[in-house]
This record gives C-alpha cells, sequence and structure tokens, in this order.
C-alpha cells in the first residue's frame, strides 16, 4: 500500500472535496494502481477561531440578554390591584461570542479504477468563556433537558438520543463525520452511497435550488464567511446519490436520503433566536425514518445552461405550535391550579415571561402575533378556560388577561411549543447564459443565472402558533450576475458578484411575512410586497497569492443590511489566517420587526482564525 501525504484545503464543502479525491485519483494514486498497489492519501487540519463582540449588547432572545432584566415594568390586571414587577435575570456583558478548537481529518482509498472511499472527520471543541446562564441564579425549576445551563452542541429530540448519525455531541464538544460514502465512477455514471452533503444553486447568500439538506446553525449560525457558501452548515444524510453523463450537453442528477432536519442553535448559547422563555419540543424522532429524494436535470450548450429540479422532502427548517407543557405545578398565587395549567402551554417558572409587555416585544421579535397566540391557547387548550382565559378582540383586553395571569404566576409563564415537520414538493428552474463582449470588458465572459423555485401549499409557523399551520403557495427566484475582472496586469483578476432575491411568502430565514411589522405597543401587520435582499461580492487576491481582501454585502430596503469585509493571509504553505468583520443593522428604515437581518442585530464582532494545514 503506497500512502502519500496531501495538503489540505481551505474549504470542506463536498463538492471540492470530491475535486480533491479526483485529482488524487489522477496522479500518483493511479500510478500506484498501475502497480497492483491501493492507494491511500490523508489530509487535515486544526484551527481555532475566536469572535469579539463590539457591539455592547447581548443576545435578546437569552436568558441573560433579555432587557426586561431588573427593569420595572407596571403591570395592569383590571381585577387585581397594578403592580410593579422587576424581571430577575442577571444581565450579561460578553466581550467574546464564539470561541473554539477545530480539528479535520481527511482520507482517500482508491479501491480500485472505478472505485474509492472517502471519509472526513471533525472534533471542536468550546473551553466555555462567557458569561452563561444559570438557571439558580433565578430559582428556575424550568423542565426541559436543554432549560438548564446551556448546552452548546447537543441536538436534544425527545424519545431519541441520538438524532445525527455519525455525531456524538455534548454540553462543550462535538465530533462528527459528515462524509462517510463510496464513489463509484465508470465514464459518465457516477454513485455516491453514504453520509454525504449535497450542494446545488449558485448564490452566497441565498438557497434558491440548494434544497437536499438543511443547516447545522450549532457553531456561529449563520455568520461565518459568505463566500464559504455553507461549506461547513449543510447537515450530512445518509443518502445515495447517482448521475449519469448522458450525452456531453445532458447531465441527470439524483438522490434518496433519509430526511435530517436543520439544527438550531440551543437555547441560551451565543446565537439562538427562538427566545429561552420557550421550551422546545422537537418531534424529528416521529420523522427519523423517512425519506427525501429529488431529480435535477442540467444542460449545457457552450453559453447556454439550463436545469431543472423536482423534490419531495420534508423541510428541514420544521415548524412550530403550541403543545401541553405536562408541567404540574401551581400558579404561585392560586394553589391547587398545577394539574390543569400543565394541559397549558405553560409553567411557572421565573425564566418565563413576567409582563404583558414583555409578551408583546418578543411576539414582534419572534414575527408572531401576541393578541393571536393568546386567543390559540384558549380555544385549543380546555384547561386554559377552566383556568378563567377568554378569547380576546383586540391589544387591550390581550395585555389585561396576559397581566392577570402574569401575577398570579408569582413569577412568570414560560411557555411550550412543539417542533414538526410537514412534507412538500420543490420545483425549480434554472438558467444561465455566457456574455461575449469586447476583450477585458465589463461584459466580456459575465455570466448571468437565473433561478425559481416554485413550492405549492408550503407550510409555514402560524403567527398564532395554532396547530392549523399555515399553507401558502411560495415562488423564491434568483437572479446572479458574476464573472472575473482584470483590472491591473500586477494582480490577479477580481471576483464580482451581483445576487438579487424576492419570496413572496416568507423572509431570508422562512418565517412567514404575516408576522412582520410589530412592536410592543402593536400586533404585527404582516408585509404584502414580498421579501426582497440584495446581495454583493467581491474577492481580490494579491500578487503571489499571500493575501486576499473579501467584501460581502447583504442589504434589505426593508432596513436591514450585513456587511463582511474579511482578509486571508497565507504567510506559509501550511498556516492560514483569515480576519472579518461582521457589521449588522436592521434600523435603517422604519420597524426593525419589518426586516429578517435584525434578528442578529446585536452580533456586531471582530472574528479572527488561523489554521494549520498538514
Amino acid at each position: 500500500m503506497t500512502i502519500i501525504k496531501r495538503k489540505a484545503y481551505t474549504h470542506s464543502s463536498l463538492a471540492r472535496f470530491v475535486a480533491a479525491t479526483l485529482a488524487l485519483t489522477a496522479g500518483p494514486a493511479a500510478r500506484a494502481d498501475e502497480s497492483g498497489g491501493m492507494d491511500f492519501s490523508y489530509s487535515g487540519s486544526i484551527r481555532t477561531e475566536a469572535a469579539f463582540s463590539t457591539s455592547g449588547s447581548e443576545n435578546p432572545f437569552n436568558q441573560r440578554g433579555n432587557p426586561f432584566n431588573d427593569v420595572p415594568v407596571q403591570r395592569h390586571s383590571g381585577v387585581l390591584p397594578d403592580d410593579v414587577v422587576i424581571r430577575s435575570g442577571d444581565p450579561a456583558s460578553n466581550d467574546l461570542n464564539v470561541l473554539l478548537l477545530r480539528g479535520e481529518l481527511r482520507g482517500h482509498f482508491k479501491l480500485s479504477e472505478h472505485s474509492n472511499i472517502a471519509v472526513r472527520g471533525k472534533a471542536l471543541y468550546d473551553p466555555r468563556l462567557y458569561q452563561e446562564y444559570d438557571p439558580d441564579s433565578v430559582d428556575s425549576q424550568a423542565s426541559g433537558a436543554l432549560s438548564g445551563a446551556p448546552n452548546y452542541f447537543k441536538y436534544q429530540v425527545e424519545g431519541r438520543s441520538h438524532p445525527n448519525p455519525l455525531e456524538w455531541s455534548g454540553r462543550d464538544y462535538q465530533v462528527y463525520i459528515p462524509d462517510l460514502y463510496y464513489m463509484y465512477n465508470d465514464g459518465p455514471l457516477t454513485v455516491i452511497a453514504g453520509n454525504q452533503q449535497i450542494a446545488w444553486g449558485q448564490a452566497i447568500f441565498f438557497r434558491v435550488l440548494d434544497v437536499p439538506n438543511g443547516l447545522d446553525l450549532r457553531r456561529h449560525s449563520a455568520l461565518d464567511i459568505a463566500s464559504e457558501e455553507f461549506q461547513d452548515k449543510r447537515v450530512p444524510a445518509l443518502a445515495i446519490r447517482a448521475n449519469v453523463q448522458i450525452n456531453p450537453n445532458w447531465l441527470v442528477d439524483g438522490y434518496v436520503q433519509r430526511f435530517q432536519p436543520t439544527v438550531l442553535s440551543n437555547p441560551n448559547t451565543q446565537y439562538n433566536a427562538i427566545a429561552s422563555q420557550f421550551t422546545i419540543h422537537d418531534h424529528y424522532g416521529d420523522y427519523d425514518r423517512k425519506l427525501d429524494f429529488g431529480l435535477r436535470l442540467k444542460a449545457d450548450f457552450g453559453g447556454f445552461g439550463a436545469q431543472a429540479i423536482a423534490v419531495r422532502r420534508y423541510n428541514p427548517d420544521g415548524v412550530f405550535r403550541w403543545t401541553e407543557s405536562g408541567v404540574n405545578r401551581d400558579l404561585g398565587l392560586a394553589p391547587g391550579t398545577g394539574a390543569l395549567l400543565a394541559q397549558t402551554p405553560f409553567e411557572a417558572d421565573p425564566s418565563g415571561v413576567w409582563s404583558a409587555k414583555e409578551w408583546f416585544t418578543y411576539a414582534a421579535l419572534q414575527r408572531l402575533s401576541g393578541v393571536e397566540a393568546l386567543n390559540a391557547v384558549v380555544t385549543e387548550f380546555e384547561a386554559a378556560g377552566l383556568l378563567g382565559a377568554t378569547t380576546v378582540s383586540n391589544y387591550d383586553q390581550a395585555a389585561q388577561e396576559l397581566d392577570l395571569f402574569f401575577t398570579l404566576s408569582g413569577s412568570g409563564l414560560r411557555g411550550h411549543i412543539a417542533r414538526e415537520y410537514v412534507r412538500e414538493t420543490d420545483f425549480g428552474l434554472g438558467g444561465s447564459y455566457v456574455f461575449s463582449g469586447a476583450p477585458d470588458s465589463l461584459t466580456d465572459q459575465l455570466i448571468l443565472n437565473v433561478e425559481a423555485l416554485y413550492v405549492p401549499k408550503r407550510t409555514f409557523t402560524d403567527i398564532s402558533l395554532t396547530r392549523d399551520y399555515l399553507r401558502e403557495d411560495e415562488l423564491t427566484t434568483a437572479v446572479v450576475l458574476e464573472k472575473y475582472q482584470r483590472f491591473s496586469s500586477e494582480f490577479p483578476a477580481t471576483y464580482l458578484v451581483t445576487q438579487w432575491l424576492h419570496k413572496t411568502r416568507s423572509d431570508l430565514f422562512g418565517r412567514s411575512l404575516e408576522g412582520m411589522d410589530g412592536d410592543v405597543n402593536n400586533v404585527s401587520r404582516g408585509s404584502n410586497g414580498g421579501y426582497d435582499a440584495i446581495a454583493v461580492a467581491v474577492q481580490q487576491p494579491f500578487p503571489h497569492l499571500i493575501w486576499q481582501f473579501d467584501l460581502a454585502l447583504l442589504y434589505e430596503p426593508a432596513g436591514g443590511m450585513l456587511v463582511q469585509p474579511a482578509v486571508h493571509w497565507k504567510p506559509s504553505g501550511n498556516v492560514t489566517v483569515d480576519a472579518f468583520y461582521n457589521f449588522l443593522q436592521g434600523q435603517l428604515a422604519g420597524n426593525p420587526n419589518s426586516n429578517a437581518l435584525s434578528t442578529f442585530d446585536y452580533a456586531d464582532e471582530v472574528c479572527l482564525r488561523i489554521g494549520y494545514q498538514f
């Protein structure tokens, strides 16, 4: 057996890794095969990465970042005497958003001229040098495995202890194998079977035709370097994928895979986007034997290209609804109510919501309706009515009823929601054209890509959290212009890309537009014009490729913006240094709850990566 040591690759997407394995096969590995021996090659890397907050703000969806902590709030129930409540929450002030130590090892086994095995393993450790939430500091007894001290990597599913195959994770570590597959290639046929990721589509911020895999948001959420195109985010799945090059112009690509959902950041970690006053009951265990499948047809006619996809899948983002808490704990000022309260979506606990003002603030932040969410509880849970709750017709009535029950709780009320998954059918079309202009002009070799995805009766979380989910037809379209342009003979070509995204029913994160435009004093009014976003990216390598400058911009006309400048430095063949800055602004125009990026408005940060490749 010939053992060949290879250099690691900076980016770790499946497409680039497969390209690497093919390159290895064509080199010394092929010579080893000619002599009758097997070929084995490997590469790897270690990296540390950190993100330092520059905003002075905490994540408002966490217990220690809740803006109502230690703030006097008046409650008016209309039944009990008015009072002033101060939420106990122990505010934090973190300078560090992320600190991760990573290791990665990749191996390639050439078994024969036509067959290979590829494997890639990763290990992460978080030393947890943060001001963490301590439930004992607020006397919390909240139910749920993730309601206590923060757990940075555990994916918690009811009834399942190991929801992601080939992953082992705990509070501060994650070990997983995103790639472990057998690849067979014989002329026009390629078959890949095993744990893998499938990347479709062209966009850097936007996922239009990139529908096969969900995203893993536990590691810096979606705030890594934009040009990496979700390479470290796609959730791997056990799959069989095959593509056939029918002729030089036509390619058929299809897959069948085990359904794996998007993995959300856990409560009270740095970037979780669901308020920690909720307990989530993830029901993926009812779906973990379900299959997704899809087919893609691609055509290439020189300057013209086209593709079409049809996918039958469970939407990996999931949908949410109210569910019974199952917690028998009395309202503090109403002894004997615990059994009934357990049959509603609430439990009495200091880690919950304390006032109507907090309720409506977070309903708006989560793109929900505070009034309709209350009515859904009363309508769908008989025990809520037995406790005295009634449906309401306006904001003021809802505020009084909420304040009554928050006062009776003696501390706060924690909500319980279920996460479920719904099957959908996705139809997509794409086209591309390469322009031919005057040499070195901006139109010469300019590439135009257009993608569109239509999903009939797509299921969304309703803004009331009712079990009767919102179902609407959705059309998503994207236009992408990209090219390499040489501005100087002394510098390599500059890569330029501009993109436009339009969605008819949801925002960038898949939330229904009906939940937009609410605030502490008003329920959500919705957005009738669809969702739009514009992205621009520039990559400029320097001579000798030791330095590279990147700039990415994501802009929402509704008032959100992300600006991300980045510098890449490669002082030697084995060492890489990346520095980038995330500047987020969600209040450029109007109500910040009318755009998507305001969800991460607190996350301005300087990020640094230092890696060694072998």
